[in-house]
């Protein structure tokens, strides 16, 4: 399990790392394009004409209130991930967050669309696998709930 606990905790620096060109209160990159921009060249160049109309008349329209959304899941999950805290979960939301940028961004002139098939895919082995249950939280957390309760077992 142990090369599946530090593709975890390097999955979970990766969503910590990505919230550099993402930070509050104005979302902006600095020197990188930031959160605004990028949702912009996802109504520029749709994959999917409905999910770029969605970012256009819904998502940019509120900008504030889903930039701080995605600030705040996308800190959750890399911590989780990190931390080996409900990996399970935050894997889960890592999958579906993987998937939404890859149909956002795959058709954005100098994106590899593969790079976010391969995070869905690693969150997706981190799902099936537990990979909190080495060198995380979840491995005291089941640990603990098994020794207290004579009904549940984890295993």
């Amino acid at each position: 399990m142990w090369p599946l606990s530090i593709a975890r905790m390097l999955i979970g620096v990766l969503w910590l790392l990505a919230l550099r060109w993402k930070l509050p209160p104005d979302f902006d990159g600095g020197s990188e394009r930031g959160l605004r921009e990028w949702l912009e060249l996802e109504v520029e160049h749709p994959t999917v004409a409905l999910y770029g109309s969605f970012i256009d008349s819904v998502v940019l329209r509120n900008f504030t209130a889903f930039a701080w959304a995605v600030f705040a899941v996308e800190l959750v999950v890399g911590l989780a991930l990190l931390t080996g805290t409900v990996t399970r979960a935050a894997a889960f939301v890592g999958v579906l967050l993987s998937l939404n940028l890859g149909i956002g961004l795959a058709e954005v002139p100098g994106e590899w669309p593969w790079s976010y098939a391969m995070m869905a895919m690693w969150h997706g082995t981190l799902l099936v696998a537990g990979a909190g249950r080495l060198w995380g939280v979840d491995q005291y957390l089941r640990r603990h709930l098994d020794e207290r309760s004579p009904i549940v077992s984890l295993t």
